[in-house]
């Protein structure tokens, strides 16, 4: 019987290439200036979201991160109660280590030392676990910027999507990299 304590994730986290090398380096840190969910360090349990933030495309990437079975966190906060400060303020008033919201699109962690074995997926691994989602999701799921782009593909619906009839070079180049990462351009389900 397996009664050690499991981590929790995988988390994702985008960001610019030379970011995620200094996260490697270093670990994470806390943001010096406030977002809408305060300082904390925001993942998702969702990659198409983390990747909006680290596109490949663009020198970004996505690291993989869990948070340790020992961190506390909570799902039961109103990110709409009180100032711009409330996620700070209450992460100092309760101690809690990360705070899961949105359904679990939005993790923010306030004490980045519970996010262990971190490590940057391959441009390949996360286009294989982009596409895992997209069926996963289904295609009636909206998502931004160049995951739009390669959902519409998998889907087989750029021939509607004004993004790829537009740039057609830009709809080749997607194409082939699902081609080459997943090995096919289109979902089976499609």
């Amino acid at each position: 019987m397996d009664t050690l304590p499991k981590l929790i994730g995988p988390l994702y986290h985008g960001t610019r290439d030379t970011a995620g090398r200094a996260i490697l380096r270093e670990g994470f840190r806390r943001s010096s200036s406030r977002s809408y969910t305060g300082t904390g360090v925001c993942l998702s349990e969702s990659l198409t979201v983390a990747y909006e933030y680290g596109m490949y495309e663009t020198a970004g990437c996505v690291l993989e991160a869990w948070l340790s079975p020992s961190a506390r966190w909570t799902d039961r906060f109103d990110g709409k109660a009180g100032s711009k400060d409330a996620w700070d303020d209450f992460f100092i008033r309760s101690g809690i280590d990360a705070i899961r919201a949105f359904g679990g699109n939005v993790w923010v962690v306030w004490t980045p030392g519970v996010l262990v074995s971190v490590r940057r997926l391959s441009h390949r691994e996360a286009i294989r676990r982009l596409c895992a989602e997209f069926d996963e999701d289904g295609q009636a799921c909206g998502y931004n910027a160049v995951v739009s782009d390669y959902a519409s593909i998998w889907w087989k619906l750029d021939a509607s999507d004004p993004n790829l009839t537009r740039f057609p070079d830009h709809l080749r180049q997607l194409t082939e990299r699902l081609i080459r990462c997943v090995g096919r351009p289109h979902s089976l389900k499609a």
